[in-house]
């Protein structure tokens, strides 16, 4: 009897051990699991939505002194432009409106083409109209710190990338409203026939590398080890007073980014209207918004006259028109004379100009019979969520269609980590393809953007193929990061014989990283803004990169002197793409101007008449911004304070908001009395258009993969002894 009845003990012991575990198996799988998708950064962007009230128009949120929530309609804004020739003017009116009884202070960020020249600034209260004036970075600063608190109206537009600016108003009193003008000018772009400007209304969310999150860490109050978090970002800040502008920046832009994470969803899109005059001097065979609808008319003096109307602000606007065939131009040559911002009475000494020149383009047979070898790399972070990480794969299988049977191929995706598909290039045969295409259907949107390690192995690895194929590294991305100078240099010390491609994909993708980025990697940008697009943009990048190109172009004077001009490394030329530069000339001098190159092996060359020129305006804008863009992709960090001293000096010359320089514009007439107290806040733009949350992943940097895995074999443990439990009731023991 005590035989049997330590048996049945036994048995009792054991059916209440294989629960306990089965029960610890779920629940830490259950644990695990729900810790890997909501993780604390997920978590943060939860409990900030949650305070953020949704309303129909974008408005500037703030507690009032009795703990009330209040909403104060911020910003509206009026676009209108000027288009004649090459060139295109803008004015960019912002009106900020305070609805509230406190008085506030407001900051705005806002991007704009990364080829603007800015140079001018307007402040107008009422009647009157306060011009900006341009000084130096910091002490724009402190002009507008010592006016904001002596009670004065004021505004500050500062530079924070090449395509990124804020504004910042001060001591708005209550129910009132005052206007900032800002002006730039922009060469427009020609390619295959067809003019094309592209205008940005929205930031799209930056990411910044782990260590530069480590160094922002620091900076905060609580000196705290832990990961940065969205919260902790939405807080103010305590930072040093000895850390650098170049930090400063790109900090600005890490809140931002938090801020419109967390307000993803619950957060309407400012609004915009958009104004055109468009003068081409060409008869127009088509005119085309590719992503806005457009209302159009024409003049008596045949100017076209373009509204867009009350726009959501969360994509690029994009505008192309085309001549007819028979009036397109193969060259153009625009001049100026004198500066437009002169301070001085005296003749002009120097001549600025706009080439444009389209190389002879061959015939559509002369195909580069040369194998390539192919490496395909692309974004699969948090922000190419949505519809852009649909395009970003259509793209991908459209890019193995266009490959030969003799080239060679890899594929490299990268968020938080990069992969490879296989870990060198291998032959495009259709057994390869297959497997390649079963490996692009599984990418999703996940993770941080770090960028660098898979740029770096893109350029870096072996090449596969034979000696004389061509290397080309095709890179799909939105662009959101926050070191792109970083990734400038890599590309220059890593490209030897590759050649870089970008593609921008989504509505509102990083243009300055994209176009500097193929500028410095010999190749050329590709902007794909909806899933229509992506056959055509891919088949036409092949087509360009199959053809031979237009290199070692040289421009000189017909007695063999050299004009400035910029960009001063002029880059290879592919099918469809003209010469454009801009040029200081002396006035009055060298009536030729000599253009040569290579085409496919075969020297070509042209000379100019500089005599026949046209006149336009802002080419000395344009001629001094791409100076200033050549010494600032230099390698600043070995002569950083010799590079920062000619950007100043240029951009005070010029009249130009830079990384040295800001404009500010203060009424004299103080506003608010220094005894009341004002409100600070910032304005958001909301998220880019097709932008989606991941469903499967969190966004963030995390080890969420890892918890997923270990969450899914204690789950599978628990399974598998739920399979094994009705045993143990049929287990039997020997008295």
């Amino acid at each position: 009897m005590a035989a049997k009845g330590d048996s049945v003990m036994k048995i009792d012991l054991l059916k209440i051990s294989t629960r306990f575990c089965y029960s610890v198996s779920f629940g830490g799988a259950f644990i695990i699991l729900w810790a890997a998708f909501v993780s604390p950064s997920q978590a943060a962007l939860h409990t900030e939505r949650d305070v953020v009230e949704q309303s129909e128009q974008a408005s500037l949120v703030y507690f009032d002194s009795n703990g009330q929530r209040q909403y104060s309609l911020p910003l509206s804004t009026e676009v209108n432009m000027q288009v004649s020739g090459m060139t295109n003017r803008v004015t960019l009116s912002q009106t900020f409106v305070n609805d509230s009884e406190q008085w506030v202070n407001g900051t705005y960020m806002f991007p704009l083409p990364n080829n603007a020249a800015v140079d001018q600034m307007q402040l107008v209260v009422g009647e009157r109209v306060i011009e900006g004036q341009i000084q130096e970075k910091k002490q724009a600063k402190r002009t507008f710190d010592t006016a904001k608190k002596q009670g004065k109206r004021a505004s500050l537009l500062e530079q924070l990338r090449p395509n990124i600016f804020t504004t910042a108003v001060a001591n708005l009193g209550p129910n009132q409203s005052l206007v900032v003008k800002i002006s730039y000018q922009q060469q427009l772009s020609y390619e295959d026939g067809e003019f094309s400007l592209r205008f940005p209304m929205v930031v799209n969310p930056r990411y910044s590398p782990q260590i530069f999150k480590d160094q922002v860490r620091r900076t905060l109050a609580d000196e705290s080890e832990m990961p940065l978090s969205l919260a902790s970002l939405l807080q103010e800040p305590y930072q040093q007073e000895n850390n650098s502008s170049e930090f400063n920046q790109a900090y600005q832009l890490l809140r931002h980014s938090a801020r419109q994470y967390a307000q993803a969803g619950s957060q309407p899109s400012l609004k915009v209207d958009l104004h055109i005059a468009l003068n081409s001097g060409f008869e127009l065979e088509t005119i085309e918004s590719l992503y806005h609808p457009i209302e159009k008319s024409i003049r008596s003096d045949g100017t076209i006259d373009i509204s867009l109307l009350d726009s959501k602000a969360n994509r690029d606007f994009v505008l192309k028109w085309r001549p007819i065939v028979g009036s397109r131009p193969e060259a153009a040559l625009y001049s100026q004379t004198g500066l437009t911002h002169s301070s001085t009475q005296l003749p002009a000494k120097d001549d600025y100009a706009l080439l444009m020149l389209m190389p002879p383009q061959g015939k559509p047979a002369d195909i580069i019979d040369i194998p390539r070898e192919l490496i395909l790399v692309i974004d699969t972070s948090g922000s190419m969520s949505g519809e852009s990480m649909i395009q970003a794969r259509e793209a991908l299988h459209e890019a193995l269609s266009g490959l030969a049977a003799g080239d060679y191929f890899n594929i490299i995706e990268f968020n938080s980590n990069y992969r490879r598909f296989k870990h060198n290039a291998v032959s495009a045969n259709a057994s390869n393809k297959a497997k390649a295409r079963r490996f692009i259907n599984g990418l999703s949107a996940n993770g941080g953007t770090e960028m660098f390690s898979a740029l770096n192995v893109a350029l870096s690895d072996p090449k596969q193929a034979a000696s004389n194929a061509l290397r080309q590294v095709i890179f799909i991305t939105d662009g959101a990061v926050s070191d792109e100078q970083s990734l400038f240099e890599l590309i220059d010390n890593r490209l030897a014989d590759n050649r870089l491609f970008t593609i921008g994909i989504g509505s509102a993708p990083n243009s300055h990283f994209m176009q500097r980025a193929a500028e410095i990697g010999k190749g050329t940008f590709t902007y794909i803004g909806k899933q229509s697009e992506v056959k055509q943009q891919v088949t036409r990048l092949f087509k360009q990169i199959a053809h031979p190109v237009v290199s070692d172009v040289q421009l000189a004077f017909s007695d063999g002197t050299v004009p400035e001009y910029w960009p001063s490394s002029i880059p290879d030329l592919y099918l469809g793409q003209p010469l454009m530069l801009s040029l200081k000339l002396p006035s009055g001098a060298h009536p030729q101007l000599v253009v040569s190159g290579n085409i496919g092996g075969q020297f070509w060359q042209r000379s100019l008449n500089l005599q026949t020129k046209q006149p336009a305006a802002g080419l000395d804008l344009l001629w001094a911004r791409h100076y200033i863009a050549a010494l600032e992709l230099s390698n600043r960090y070995l002569y950083e304070e010799r590079v920062e001293k000619q950007v100043l000096a240029l951009a005070l010359k010029y009249h130009l908001v830079s990384s040295q320089t800001s404009l500010v514009a203060v009424d004299v007439t103080p506003a608010r009395p220094t005894n009341l107290p004002v409100l600070d806040k910032q304005i958001d733009g909301g998220m880019p258009h097709g932008w989606q949350a991941p469903a499967a992943l969190p966004q963030t940097s995390t080890a969420s993969r890892l918890h997923i895995l270990f969450g899914l074999v204690l789950l599978i443990a628990a399974m598998l002894m739920l399979r094994e439990k009705p045993l143990a009731g049929l287990v039997k023991f020997k008295p």
